[in-house]
């Protein structure tokens, strides 16, 4: 458990292997998805991503069963689709399911759950279930994603972000008329969503969620790396 912090970014960049990965995967028309053209403009967002995917990538890792929830498609996708037994399941709110799906027939493999991790049915364990990014900046389910995927994994990777200054976003239901205002997490609202699973998180430090300091990111915000210890995983 790590903050994604100046001095790691600085200490990233000295090699930026995910820039020099991507590029060498990249196909024409990739810039766009919209998951790519961040990844590789961002190079906080490549730090990111080497924090949670690089042992995957860079072939450290054999052949892993891999859930990715909320992962998008970049070019790197291929790489992970190629070396491991890969599920995406994914809302598709940037880019439209067919458009992911013409990337299964190259591949030769399905890999798009399309719709919401909620309902995704049991498909069995999986050796490493991913979240990047999404909680709880994009989906506030934080608990219940760990209630539902630590007995289905051996090992769960998270990006958790949280905001040390107030922040705040107007949005509209999709299943409804009503403006919303939903205020961003703070580091003491993300401890507590992860309290009740502190035995099983890696080098586990949850007063590092009170970490104000200089940010990586131009918003502000906080990103902390988490590693848990699910019950689950293939045998």
């Amino acid at each position: 458990m790590f903050l994604l912090s100046p001095e790691r970014l600085k200490r990233y960049e000295e090699a930026d292997y995910i820039g020099e990965a991507l590029d060498e995967e990249t196909l024409v028309g990739d810039d766009a998805y919209v998951s790519h053209s961040w990844l590789s403009k961002s190079a906080p967002k490549r730090l990111m991503y080497h924090e949670i995917y690089g042992d995957l990538v860079d072939g450290r890792l054999a052949q892993q069963r891999i859930l990715d929830v909320g992962g998008g498609f970049c070019a790197l996708s291929r790489r992970l689709i190629r070396s491991h037994c890969y599920e995406l399941s994914e809302l598709c709110a940037h880019e439209k399911a067919e458009r992911i799906r013409s990337e299964e027939k190259p591949a030769s493999v399905e890999f798009l759950r399309d719709g919401d991790w909620y309902e995704l049915p049991n498909r069995g364990s999986y050796d490493i279930v991913i979240a990047n990014d999404l909680f709880p900046n994009v989906d506030q389910r934080l608990e219940l994603f760990l209630r539902k995927f630590i007995p289905l994994a051996r090992e769960i990777r998270l990006s958790v972000t949280y905001y040390p200054a107030p922040r705040f976003y107007f949005t509209r239901r999709v299943d409804g008329d009503e403006i919303l205002c939903v205020q961003a997490w703070t580091g003491a609202q993300a401890r507590e969503a992860l309290r009740p699973f502190s035995q099983r998180i890696v080098k586990e430090d949850l007063s590092l969620l009170d970490t104000s300091g200089p940010s990586i990111f131009e918003n502000g915000r906080q990103v902390c790396i988490i590693t848990l210890i699910g019950s689950g995983g293939r045998k």
